[in-house]
This record gives structure tokens, C-alpha cells and sequence, in this order.
């Protein structure tokens, strides 16, 4: 496996220093303001991590690197701070890399690289959820090798902040023919904000309502008319994938707050972690983590390998990893007792209210649940196992 062995702890150890440096520079700042900090994407991006998660090498990239880089920023308690890294290291990068095709694409994949260029992936809108059939954005072709893309996305995390978003919209030339689903490049000049959105938790990822209107070259397009779901499934398998990671720092993070908390704290005469009942808890809790983060990796390495990861088997990773840690924050909160609730005293409440953003960002748990019910398989033998009076 990467980054194993000796190698590979003074791999993690240098990422380590570079995001603990980064998130303790941004991050508070950051939430207060309710803005994502590009200085945070352009300090990572100058360290080298950017291009050294996506090397010229193979259309997947590094993919196990991704993943350390998504628990190690999880794991400064910034969840974030890593969600709308995701959007640049995995979503947006994944996206350009394999479906971009002319100058334009290529100096965005550059720019993004650099750390100089911010992106952004609308799918949701204001009544379609995550049902991308239900999408109404159009993209009409002008005749002119121009097109016009109009509509509006209720859920366009980093849009007070990006230099262009990847749409998902719907190629109409004439509205007796079936609408072809199509990813555009959208500048951020042509994306105009009708609200942004006070929400419960990850103050610091900026997430608005906007709309969009604009007459754009034919170069705009990303991939092939009619190929918006293929965009849009590879960019979000690797944004699911890396949620999965983040869940597991974010996870191993609120653990060792709740750990050495019930080891220094005394009730009854002895520390909460001698109490059978809480110990057994939190034990529980780590082990579960423990497989998530062996799943997790595993499907990077299969992701590396090209074969045996399918957008299926991540989804199936996603809801079960958002569910665990929206489990364990709650969990880890309870441990700290009313300190839990106060926010001046821990940082337990945030985390409580960030984690819930994983059931639902990327595609919520049904939406990912009805993926892997799409793969059940029945088993042939049924008839010779199964003998029914």
C-alpha cells in the first residue's frame, strides 16, 4: 500500500505540518466570515500537493493521496475547510482532467493545479434535489458555434468565491427532441447570486443559491453533448470518496477529544474511561471507524489500480461513512456531558452539525442507498439452495 511503512509515516507526517500550518492560519478566520479561504487552496497548492495528487501519469491520478489529504484536514477538526478542498482536489480536478478537451479546459485544469483557479460544481435545483433528470437548466446552441445556458442552482457550494463552475445543465435544440444531459464551464462573471444561505453547519464553505445566464463559446462544454451524467458521475465518485475519508479523520479527531476527556475527567470518585459503560462506547465507535478506514483505502488502491471500484461500490462507502460519523460526533458530544454543548468551551457542537452535511452533500443517503439497490444481485443458486413448502 502507499505511503506505507517508514516512507510513508514521514510522507503523512509532511502533510501533516503543511495543513495543520494551513488550518490553523484560515480556519477560524474563515468561519467567522462564512467565506471559503482561496489562501488556504493556494498555500496547499504551493506546497505541492496538488500536482503531486495528480501527476501526468495515469487519468485517475493519485487517488490514495487525495484520501490522506481529505482525513488530515478532517482531522484538524476544519470539516469545512475539507469539503470545499474536495470540490478543487477531486470533483473539479477529477472532472477536467478526464473530459477536458481543448485550450480553455487545459488552462483551467493549470489554474486549478496552481492553486490560482477556484472551482465549483452545480448540479441541484431549487425543486430538483438530487434528481439530475429533473434538472431544467438549459443550454441552447445559438448557430454561431456559441451557446446560452439559463437556469439556476439552489445549492452552489464555493459560489461566493470560484472562478468558474462546472454546470450540469440540459442541451435543448428543439423542445420536441429529448433534452441531452451536458456539463458546461461557467465563469464566475456569468454566475450571479440570488441568496446566500445561512446554513446549520460548515460556516466556513460558502454555499448559494444562484443564477445563470450567459452566452458562452462552444469550447464551454465539458465532454460531449449528452455526456453530463458521465461527467457528473465521475467528478462525484470522487467527491463521495473523499467524503468517506473525511469522515474517517473527522471521526478520529472527535475520538481522541473524547478519549482524553474521559481519562482526565472524574466522576464519582474514578475517571469517566474506568466506567465500563462509556469505555465499551467509545471502543465500539473507534472500531467501526477502523473498517471504514480500511474500506476507504482499499477503494483508493482499486480506484489506482483501474478496476473494482465502481460509482456504486463509493456510494455504498458514502452512506455508510456519513451515517457513522454523524453517529459518532453525537456520540463523542455526549461524552463531554453539558460541556458538549457549549460551544465556548468545545469544539464538539460544530463538529455535531458539520458532520450532518455528508448525508446530504454529494447526493443524499437515499440517492446513494437506491445506487447500490441498482447492483443487487441475485443469487443462481437460489433453486438449488432454497427449497420453499
Amino acid at each position: 500500500m502507499r505511503y506505507a511503512g517508514h516512507e510513508g509515516e514521514q510522507e503523512r507526517a509532511r502533510l501533516d505540518a503543511i495543513i495543520a500550518a494551513a488550518c490553523d492560519r484560515y480556519g477560524a478566520n474563515a468561519e467567522r466570515e462564512g467565506l471559503f479561504p482561496r489562501e488556504f487552496v493556494e498555500d496547499l497548492a504551493t506546497a505541492g500537493l496538488f500536482h503531486q495528487r495528480w501527476p501526468d501519469e495515469t487519468v485517475t491520478g493519485d487517488p490514495i493521496l487525495g484520501l490522506l489529504v481529505a482525513e488530515r484536514v478532517a482531522n484538524q477538526g476544519m470539516l469545512g475547510l475539507s469539503v470545499g478542498l474536495s470540490l478543487q482536489l477531486e470533483t473539479c480536478a477529477s472532472a477536467l482532467r478526464r473530459f477536458g478537451g481543448n485550450d480553455y479546459h487545459r488552462k483551467l485544469w493549470n489554474g486549478v493545479l496552481d492553486g490560482t483557479t477556484i472551482g465549483a460544481f452545480g448540479a441541484s435545483e431549487p425543486v430538483g434535489g438530487s434528481d439530475l433528470l429533473g434538472i431544467s437548466t438549459r443550454i441552447t446552441p445559438l448557430g454561431d458555434g456559441r451557446v446560452r445556458v439559463c437556469g439556476e442552482k439552489k445549492y452552489l457550494s464555493l459560489g461566493e468565491v470560484c472562478d468558474f463552475a462546472i454546470i450540469l445543465g440540459k442541451y435543448v435544440v428543439d423542445d420536441d427532441q429529448p433534452a441531452l444531459l451536458t456539463t458546461v464551464v461557467v465563469p464566475a462573471s456569468e454566475i450571479h447570486t440570488v441568496k446566500k444561505h445561512s446554513k446549520v453547519g460548515t460556516s466556513c464553505l460558502d454555499t448559494s443559491w444562484v443564477r445563470i445566464d450567459a452566452e458562452l463559446d462552444a469550447e464551454a462544454i465539458l465532454g460531449r453533448v449528452g455526456g453530463g451524467l458521465a461527467v457528473a458521475s465521475w467528478a462525484l465518485m470522487h467527491e463521495r470518496l473523499s467524503v468517506a475519508a473525511q469522515a474517517v479523520g473527522g471521526c478520529r479527531y472527535a475520538l481522541g477529544l473524547a478519549t482524553a476527556h474521559a481519562q482526565s475527567r472524574q466522576q464519582f470518585g474514578t475517571a469517566l474511561i474506568n466506567h465500563q459503560a462509556l469505555r465499551l462506547r467509545l471502543a465500539e465507535l473507534a472500531a467501526k471507524v477502523t473498517v471504514l478506514e480500511f474500506a476507504v483505502y482499499g477503494a483508493g488502491e482499486r480506484l489506482a489500480a483501474g478496476s473494482g471500484c465502481s460509482a456504486r461500490d463509493v456510494a455504498g462507502l458514502k452512506v455508510t461513512a456519513a451515517r457513522l460519523c454523524e453517529r459518532v460526533m453525537s456520540e463523542c458530544m455526549h461524552i463531554f456531558g453539558g460541556s458538549g454543548y457549549l460551544e465556548d468551551e468545545t469544539p464538539m457542537s460544530r463538529l455535531w452539525r458539520d458532520s450532518r452535511l455528508a448525508r446530504l452533500g454529494g447526493g443524499s443517503d437515499e440517492m446513494m442507498l437506491e445506487m447500490v439497490a441498482g447492483d443487487l444481485r441475485a443469487d443462481s443458486r437460489y433453486d438449488t439452495r432454497v427449497s420453499l413448502s
